[in-house]
């Protein structure tokens, strides 16, 4: 026992209390270094996912535009028969304007039936019902000119009429 009294009276307790320090230092790190190791690894994961996303979102944007692109060409192709006077451009075109118009009317019908059931603003119902309303006649005097008898005559659907309207 004397000799462990010695030995302690003889060593200085700061090495005692700086090894002990030296050890919670080293795990702190250590905790650390396992924090940082899994954050990074969060920021991976997240790296990888926006990647995939950007892919998707790029891949989409790319089928979207090719569609828009057709029907852009296709639009040019009907515009060019209607200037000509082509009986075709004028047939796509009557088709067009009447499943416009279908589509308009479904359209304001779901989107009266949605607003009515979650959205409480009427001033955005009625300015949808109007947007509507207003896409319908413009689909309907589009037909009615198709229709009128100098347009058909113009297009090879029917004889131009020889009297004079007043």
């Amino acid at each position: 026992m004397l000799a462990f009294g010695a030995f302690f009276t003889s060593v200085p307790i700061d090495v005692f209390i700086s090894e002990q320090m030296q050890r919670q230092q080293e795990q702190l790190q250590l905790q650390q270094q396992q924090h940082q190791q899994q954050q990074l690894q969060q920021e991976l994961r997240n790296a990888t996912e926006l990647q995939a996303l950007a892919q998707f979102l790029g891949g989409v944007g790319i089928a979207l535009g090719a569609i828009v692109l057709a029907v852009g060409i296709g639009y040019l192709v009907v515009s060019y028969g209607l200037l000509k006077g082509k009986g075709w451009a004028w047939i796509i075109t009557v088709i067009l304007t009447i499943i416009a118009i279908a589509v308009q009317i479904v359209s304001g019908v779901t989107a009266s039936m949605f607003n009515a059931s979650f959205i409480d603003d009427t001033n955005s119902f009625a300015t949808g019902i109007i947007a509507q309303i207003v896409g319908i006649a413009i689909n309907g005097v589009i037909l009615y000119y198709l229709y009128r008898p100098n347009v058909k005559a113009f297009f090879g659907k029917s004889q131009p009429s020889t009297t004079i309207q007043r």
